[in-house]
């Protein structure tokens, strides 16, 4: 863990394989985290030596999130789990199941809904009640499916042809796609105002993208010719 501003490290938590995912567990004292070894695992930052296993997946874990909405922490694997995880317990409270391997897992800046690339599949559920209440089909390999804050906009990375497209979450229907990695897209993030979504690469970038290209934000001016 570093200091965001300084670039710092703060604390360290040793594992006995690779690590693929972290994320904080509701407060910044609690980090849950995942990897090769199949476990997931939570620390407490004033205790960095001393961990408690909340689930043993039944391959390598693929990604870890924290819904502040329920307050549970979600993990997926590189098979088709994902366990839903109360870390008071701790214990998993509730197992969903995609239809094909899973290359990544998203939820919204509320945490109220969660999204999933798999194989050629994105499906999104309903975080409250744990309904299926998206599942279409493309014609390319998925590798991350993130959804805007007013649940009208699929943001979705192509694992093979490196593209980023943007779909309209009723209709499903491809909006736009744009150009810019290098390599496969592992992550996607929208900003919690729904304007710019965020891109992270095997390229090693991060990328920043307009979900309404050509109007004023931030750094982003239109011009008067």
């Amino acid at each position: 863990v570093w200091n965001a501003i300084s670039g710092q490290e703060l604390v360290s938590f040793l594992h006995n394989n690779i690590v693929k995912c972290a994320d904080f567990a509701g407060t910044d004292e609690l980090v849950i985290t995942g990897g090769q070894d199949k476990a997931v695992r939570i620390f407490d930052v004033n205790r960095p030596d001393v961990s408690t296993t909340v689930v043993t997946h039944a391959a390598s874990v693929r990604s870890v999130k924290w819904s502040s909405h329920r307050n549970v922490a979600i993990s997926a694997d590189t098979g088709r789990q994902i366990n839903i995880i109360d870390v008071r317990a701790p214990s998993v409270v509730k197992t969903l199941e995609a239809p094909e391997n899973i290359a990544s897992i998203s939820l919204t800046s509320d945490g109220r809904m969660l999204s999933c690339a798999a194989g050629r599949r994105i499906l999104a559920w309903n975080i409250d009640s744990f309904d299926l209440v998206k599942d279409f089909a493309v014609d390319y390999d998925v590798s991350v499916a993130a959804i805007n804050p007013a649940r009208t906009r699929i943001v979705v990375g192509g694992r093979s042809d490196l593209l980023i497209r943007s779909c309209d979450f009723e209709s499903e229907k491809q909006i736009a796609t744009h150009k810019g990695h290098h390599g496969p897209v592992h992550d996607a993030c929208f900003s919690p105002d729904g304007h710019v979504y965020a891109t992270g690469s095997e390229d090693g970038t991060v990328r920043l993208w307009q979900a309404n290209p050509g109007s004023e934000y931030g750094l982003w001016k239109t011009r008067k010719i």
